[in-house]
């Protein structure tokens, strides 16, 4: 899945992540997490993919870095988190940068 996203300058949170034991639940909070995400104020985009091995990436795209804190500290994203950490991933990790250039072939 991807979106388009602006002209540099702008933020992308880089979340990659190991999956555990397939679970229908988590397929339905992921689609609840996209359609809050694309709601938040400061949004732009998201980039998703994840492999047959569970391994997957999802980058993020926001306006500023007090959007990135206000979709954090979102009363039903950060109960989701949790929940992932306790039934959904064997591990994750998640990298913050600004994108100051953005290049590309459009097919």
């Amino acid at each position: 899945m991807t979106d388009r996203t602006p002209a540099p300058p702008y933020y992308a949170v880089i979340f990659s992540s190991q999956r555990g034991e397939a679970d229908p639940a988590y397929e339905q909070a992921a689609e609840r997490m996209l359609e809050l995400a694309r709601q938040q104020p400061g949004f732009l985009g998201v980039e998703s993919a994840r492999g047959e091995d569970g391994f997957g990436i999802t980058v993020s795209y926001w306006s500023s870095e007090a959007a990135i804190l206000a979709w954090k500290q979102h009363p039903e994203h950060s109960a989701i988190r949790e929940r992932g950490r306790a039934q959904w991933y064997r591990q994750f990790s998640t990298r913050v940068s600004k994108v100051q250039r953005a290049y590309g072939f459009p097919g």
